[in-house]
């Protein structure tokens, strides 16, 4: 599946034709939402393209705000070059409410909240169409109205849980839900959009929700709510449909030409080109400075690896890495590029390239002219194995867990760990695989320390800088979880909204 056209919150679009590489091309005209336009199923999957485009954001699920600014600048595991100050203020613990990420985020989950509830209501109120064809279309919406929900309870904790379309006779002076009921929310439509959704779809199809990444992301809603058994159930579920595998081969996972593939639960679609339908992931990946010839029309290197977590990687007796995780992603100095061997870092790195050094390239495959088509994971079944593993192991079934950690070790190619090793010391080998499995990709980094209770004492270990911090003068770092402010923009509009604890607007 590609998506061809991002559209305007409440707008849908007129005309949609099928194409080679898509199940939907779309032209815009930007037409206020009327009843009268809800009249068949085509007119249904053009506003579902809508939902699936809300996604395209890079605040949204594109691996940049959330994935690279949040997730593992945060934990200090990567290292933003341009030291913007609403990054610093990110990295550096400080979360005011003016933050303008933050912002971006909260704003950019309820422009996919409410194409979601549009969608869902308009179609479920269709007299015309097939009715499993209708249950798909609202059901591949309620995944993303609960993945955009999973998105904003972990960072902000309870928001406002907005269920139907809003206009503008509507009371927009929202109270906050608890995060208890968004939580139930979000399982809720987990479960009734699994029941209507396939294992497969074929063809341009490929890429929409199936049932598969509805179980996953209930394993990790589950996970984050510490239901341990439900986990379990949900995940040997998604086991027995067959469909998910990991791949023989990490750097393959990425591919923009092995896109959508068996580990793949969930992507972001994108297509090469110089309209919005592209990202910026190789702009925000490629050294800059590099020869175009390698880097295409622009290279940033916006953020890079931290030294300290190359360092964390298992080396051999002579001491050169052995996971090969590194070696499929990463190019430090002197190294080749993984698909453009031409392409050698200098022995010096320049500081513009990498401050550390180093480089990813998971997302830089190749020279791009335009904006890249490459699919940024959402959910991968890397995870799924991981948080199986966890959930196995608070069960108090360790030996279990550590097979299955040992199946992204294999992988790796590291050593089987041992399954005599005890409760404790399994969950750290758990979270150690997290950190250099899913560097840059939204799961490993923030959010899962954080979820366990394990974020402070991380950085305390881990982070170079963590005396510059001033964790100890910083109250918000110490609620269970940490959660972020409520955006002050977002207060602005709405009055009802309270602030959370430790924080002002």
């Amino acid at each position: 599946m590609k998506i061809i056209r991002n559209i305007a919150l409440f707008a849908l679009l007129s005309s949609a034709t099928a194409c080679s590489d898509s199940f939907l091309t779309l032209s815009p005209t930007d037409i206020l939402v009327e009843d009268k336009f809800f009249t068949s199923i085509s007119d249904a999957e053009a506003a579902l393209i809508g939902v699936y485009g809300s996604l395209q954001k890079e605040e949204a699920f594109t691996n940049v705000r959330d994935a690279a600014d949040i997730e593992w600048a945060i934990s200090g595991d990567m290292y933003e070059m341009d030291g913007s100050a609403n990054r610093i203020e990110l990295h550096s613990l400080a979360f005011p409410s003016t933050n303008t990420i933050l912002r971006d985020v909260y704003t950019a989950a309820y422009l996919g909240i409410s194409r979601a509830n549009t969608v869902i209501a308009k179609v479920a109120s269709m007299t015309d169409g097939e009715e499993d064809a209708k249950k798909k279309i609202i059901a591949q919406a309620k995944f993303v109205r609960a993945l955009f929900y999973y998105r904003l309870v972990t960072y902000f904790g309870g928001v406002p849980l907005i269920l139907e379309p809003l206009d503008a006779s509507s009371d927009l002076q929202i109270a906050r839900s608890s995060s208890t009921d968004v939580w139930g929310q979000i399982e809720k439509d987990l479960q009734e959009a699994k029941a209507d959704l396939p294992v497969k779809w074929e063809g341009n199809n490929v890429g929409k929700v199936t049932s598969g990444a509805c179980k996953a992301l209930l394993n990790k809603s589950y996970l984050w709510q510490k239901k341990y058994q439900e986990v379990v159930s949900v995940t040997e579920e998604l086991f027995a449909e067959g469909h998910y595998s990991l791949l023989p081969d990490y750097r393959s996972v990425f591919m923009e030409t092995n896109e959508n593939n068996a580990e793949i639960l969930f992507s972001t679609q994108f297509k090469e080109g110089v309209d919005a339908e592209g990202n910026n992931l190789v702009k925000r990946t490629a050294p800059r400075g590099a020869p175009a010839e390698f880097t295409g029309g622009a290279a940033w290197s916006n953020f890079v690896p931290q030294q300290h977590w190359v360092n964390a990687h298992e080396k051999d007796a002579s001491g050169k890495i052995k996971d090969k995780r590194y070696w499929a992603s990463i190019i430090g100095p002197g190294e080749k590029h993984q698909d453009m061997p031409a392409f050698v870092m200098p022995a010096n790195v320049p500081a513009g390239w990498s401050r550390s050094g180093f480089i990813m390239t998971k997302y830089w495959q190749k020279p791009t002219l335009n904006n890249s088509g490459v699919n940024p994971p959402v959910i991968r079944f890397a995870e799924i194995l991981l948080n199986y593993a966890e959930a196995l192991n608070e069960l108090n079934q360790s030996a279990k867990a550590i097979g299955e950690v040992n199946k992204i070790r294999t992988r790796a190619g590291l050593e089987n760990l041992p399954t005599t090793l005890n409760k404790s010391q399994t969950l750290d080998a758990i979270f150690k695989e997290r950190r250099l499995e899913f560097i840059w990709e939204p799961t490993g980094g923030f959010s899962d320390l954080n979820r366990s209770g394990r974020f402070l004492k991380f950085i305390e270990q881990e982070r170079p800088n963590y005396a510059d911090l001033n964790v100890a003068q910083k109250p918000w770092l110490k609620t269970t979880p940490i959660v972020f402010p409520i955006p002050r923009d977002a207060w602005d509009r709405n009055k009802a909204l309270e602030q959370n604890q430790h924080y002002s607007y």
